[in-house]
C-alpha cells in the first residue's frame, strides 16, 4: 500500500490560520518504543509548546497489524500519551506513524523494518 496515495483520506482537516515553518520547532508528535520477549509497546507522544490541533495514523505491524487514528488539541507544554499499542512483533516490524500538525506539512515517522510500499 502506498502512504502518499492514502494520506489525504486518512488524515482529517485542519483549519488553520497561521504557517509555522518546519526548521522554526521540533515536531510535537513522537514515538516511544519498547520491546518486551517478543511483544512490542508503542506510545505516541504529544508534547506542544503551543495549543494546536493535530491528526495522526498510527499503524504497528509484525505477525498481525494495528491500526489506529485520530484528531486531538494539544495543550501548550503538557506531554500527553495519546495512544498505546501492543501487538507480538515477531522477527520484522514496522511502526508508522503519519501526522499533520497545525499549519505545517504532513510528515512520516518510520522505525522498524519499514519498507516504501507498505
Amino acid at each position: 500500500m502506498i502512504w502518499s496515495a492514502l494520506l489525504p483520506s486518512l488524515l482529517l482537516p485542519l483549519a488553520s490560520s497561521t504557517v509555522v515553518a518546519m526548521t522554526d520547532r521540533p515536531e510535537s508528535l513522537t514515538l516511544d518504543i519498547r520491546e518486551h520477549g517478543g511483544a512490542l509497546e508503542v506510545q505516541l507522544i504529544g508534547d506542544s509548546s503551543r495549543t494546536q490541533s493535530v491528526s495522526y495514523v498510527l499503524e504497528v505491524s509484525g505477525q498481525s497489524t494495528s491500526r489506529h487514528r485520530g484528531k486531538t488539541t494539544l495543550t501548550a507544554d503538557a506531554r500527553t500519551v495519546l495512544s498505546t499499542i501492543r501487538a507480538n512483533a515477531g522477527d520484522k516490524w514496522c511502526v508508522r506513524l503519519l501526522a499533520e500538525e497545525e499549519g505545517l506539512p504532513p510528515y512520516e515517522i518510520l522505525q522498524g523494518n519499514c519498507t516504501a510500499e507498505e
